[in-house]
């Protein structure tokens, strides 16, 4: 397990950072900040990250969350002007606009063999869409308020929805439709984000400054490791690895490193940005690698030590 986390290259944009993304192979990162989302490619192994391109004049408010589908061919944008943009990487042109949530799209996620795209926002619901025609499946109510975060399970295709109600419901397709089939409470106040470890392994982070890995027990949800206090305010955003490391975002500019297996904190990073952190993000090919976007207009790509 790593001991330290080291900056490896830092992109700068001119607002605050909402979130990050890696592309399939890991060749790319997509960040969103205000109106633009950008598009960014290392000049070669260990060099300088450089703009590729930017996506503009497409979203009317902030672009909050993006997110690059697992065939690589799709890039998705959520923004506070009530739309989700879908782009066709091979030359980033638009390929679809999905309409219909109320208000603020807050998050998007794609199931693991692209067939659909969740987004989620203000309006409490999560809205489901099939890629092929980008028509709309399904519309998931359940939440008493805000959904901030989405997550799709790789082999079920079961998705997590994060909630300002405190609570993460984990929904599911019974062949005829889909249903809320669990409600995990553990958080006292805004669940921010959550991620699946693997198929029965779930983590979370909230305004509570609370980290729980929750695990599944045909259809029961525990909590199997509570982290209190990690981060001096709010958390913001959350990752994990297949081998159970899981990094935290916080208000309080810091990153905070845990062991899953263990239960143990490895370390942190207290200022690893000189603002919020809004999203973590782990390399998709290599687990010492990690992305993190901040309102201090950067993103910084950082490098595990052991």
């Amino acid at each position: 397990m790593p001991s330290s986390a080291v900056p490896v290259g830092r992109l700068a944009h001119e607002d605050r950072v909402w979130h990050v993304t890696w592309s399939r192979d890991g060749l790319l990162l997509a960040t969103c900040s205000e109106r633009c989302v950008r598009i960014w490619q290392q000049q070669q192994q260990g060099g300088a990250w450089v703009e590729a391109c930017q996506l503009e004049e497409v979203h009317d408010r902030t672009v909050r969350c993006v997110s690059w589908s697992p065939c690589g061919r799709f890039l998705a944008a959520v923004s506070f002007d009530a739309t989700c943009t879908v782009w066709r990487t091979i030359d980033f042109d638009l390929v679809a606009t999905l309409e219909g949530h109320e208000n603020e799209v807050k998050a998007c996620a794609w199931n693991a063999n692209a067939t659909l795209i969740a987004t989620c926002g203000r309006d409490k619901t999560v809205w489901l869409w099939e890629v092929e025609d980008f028509e709309l499946l399904t519309v998931l109510h359940g939440h008493s308020a805000d959904v901030k975060a989405l997550a799709f399970e790789p082999e079920t295709d079961a998705l997590a929805s994060a909630s300002y109600d405190a609570t993460i419901k984990i929904w599911e397709d019974d062949g005829d439709d889909w249903a809320c089939r669990g409600t995990l409470e553990g958080h006292t106040s805004t669940v921010w984000d959550c991620r699946f470890l693997d198929s029965n392994r779930l983590a979370s982070c909230g305004a509570d400054r609370r980290v729980l890995v929750w695990h599944n027990n045909d259809g029961a949800w525990t909590v199997v490791s509570r982290f209190d206090d990690l981060h001096a305010r709010p958390i913001y955003s959350i990752d994990a690895t297949s081998a159970g490391l899981v990094a935290t975002a916080g208000g309080d500019n810091a990153l905070a490193f845990l062991d899953a297996e263990t239960r143990l904190l490895l370390f942190r990073v207290p200022r690893a940005h000189d603002g919020d952190l809004n999203c973590v993000r782990f390399h998709p090919k290599d687990p010492t690698l990690l992305a993190t976007a901040s309102d201090d207009a950067t993103v910084l790509v950082w490098r595990l030590v052991s």
